[in-house]
């Protein structure tokens, strides 16, 4: 029974490792859905979100460029950093200079995620990744 603890101990962190490693490695690349708004009174409308994901070269970042289709058309909007946390399988962004904080879990090849600003829920993000 001892040599099995350190046996299971070893294969546990090897898996751990393995899970990390395809989650992390399969964010890149073109991740489509819903951006639905939340506040009805405000500027904001519902999309079609396409976000390209790419790797930094700093540790767990990522650069989403966030676009938008209009028309069959992707519009830029933006990029912004994430900060990806393999144990909880977040990646977070914080912009404090417009009180804005997005976060979004991943499962595979799914993220949903919302949009909080000045402490309200903005929006309300769901994507798969293209294959």
């Amino acid at each position: 029974m001892k040599i099995a603890t350190p046996f299971l101990t070893i294969f546990f962190l090897m898996t751990s490792f393995s899970v990390y490693s395809q989650n992390a490695s399969s964010l890149p690349g073109v991740w489509k859905g819903t951006s639905i708004c939340q506040q009805k009174n405000s500027p904001c409308h519902d999309e079609i979100a396409v976000y390209h994901i790419s790797k930094t070269a700093k540790a767990n970042i990522f650069e989403i460029n966030g676009n938008k289709l209009v028309n069959n058309k992707e519009e830029e909007m933006g990029i912004l950093y994430y900060t990806y946390d393999a144990a909880k399988q977040t990646m977070v962004s914080v912009d404090e200079a417009h009180g804005n904080r997005c976060e979004f879990k991943i499962n595979g090849t799914s993220m949903e995620g919302t949009l909080m600003s000045k402490g309200e829920l903005y929006r309300i993000i769901k994507l798969k990744k293209d294959n």
